[in-house]
């Protein structure tokens, strides 16, 4: 399983700095960087070594990918080059709930949560949540953390300074917020040993628990009717999270169709001919269905 980390926090809190260092500094892990934007990076372009349009591979070993449309289908891409990397880590946008990206990694069995980062700008933080439009969405990043870095502490109070009380008492603010350990920094300087391995300390987030969600297989040997799976998904999009399989469909049997459904949206693409082996050897159509337990339930009694 690969690890999957989460690096959160508000807009210009500094996710991408913490990112910057993160890639400067790999030495003993290749990490895979989902990012929206290269732009922000700023990357050595001696340690580039390619630049495949989308995706960055440096010196390091470590591989940078931009989100295209669906963080899922970016996320899925990426795993089937597994093979150059060992740790996953995505830069959510500054008004994204980190603890829901992480939540993907209890949908793919090859993933494993390592934890959700999420940075505070100690400087901006307090009036921002104040703003009641920015309120929920604050609070609720913080609440997903199972490390907070207290960013920008420079920018607050010199530790001798009159203003040592205002930093004590942010502390006391995001204590109320959260349980998770809390580190200072500024400009995003941590230790990267810091960062991974998150669940060693004890803390866990609000991600639900496991024992809410099931997984279940169809298999099909005879071509499968394309409107009654359709309908199917259709049906179990308010319990499903996921799914995903390789279809023989009865109006095109002689290809492969790829299904995937991620929420509300159902993708059925062409996946190209199945082979030259004889119609008995074609393989069995799957998917793979991955949700909550009492649909999944109903859905197999189906």
């Amino acid at each position: 399983m690969i690890p999957f980390t989460v690096i959160g926090g508000f807009l210009g809190a500094g996710q991408t700095t913490l990112l910057n260092r993160l890639l400067g500094e790999a030495v003993d892990r290749r990490f895979a960087v989902l990012v929206n934007d290269f732009g922000a990076l700023d990357i050595d372009s001696r340690l580039v070594t390619a630049h495949g349009g989308d995706t960055l591979a440096l010196a390091n070993g470590c591989l940078c990918c931009t989100i295209g449309d669906s963080l899922v289908t970016t996320l899925l891409d990426l795993l089937e080059r597994a093979d150059r990397f060992d740790h996953i880590v995505v830069e959510a946008s500054g008004v994204a709930d980190p603890g829901r990206i992480a939540d993907l990694a209890a949908l793919e069995p090859r993933l494993q949560r390592d934890g959700v980062i999420v940075l505070v700008d100690a400087a901006e933080v307090r009036e921002r949540a104040a703003d009641r439009r920015l309120t929920d969405t604050i609070e609720r990043q913080i609440r997903s953390a199972d490390l907070l870095i207290l960013n920008k502490v420079d920018l607050v109070t010199d530790p001798g300074g009159d203003s040592g009380a205002d930093l004590a008492a942010l502390r006391d603010w995001l204590y109320r917020q959260s349980q998770a350990p809390l580190f200072e920094a500024c400009r995003a300087a941590v230790p990267m040993g810091l960062l991974f391995g998150l669940d060693r300390l004890g803390i866990t987030a609000d991600a639900p628990p496991s024992a809410d969600f099931a997984s279940w297989s169809y298999t099909w040997r005879e071509p499968v009717p394309r409107q009654a799976l359709t309908d199917l998904l259709h049906d179990a999009q308010r319990g499903v999270l996921r799914a995903k399989g390789i279809v023989r469909f009865d109006d095109s049997p002689d290809r492969r169709s790829i299904v995937h459904l991620v929420g509300r949206r159902i993708e059925i693409r062409d996946g190209g001919p199945w082979g030259d082996s004889p119609r008995g050897d074609t393989p069995d159509s799957r998917l793979v269905l991955l949700g909550l337990k009492p649909v999944l339930g109903c859905l197999k009694r189906q």
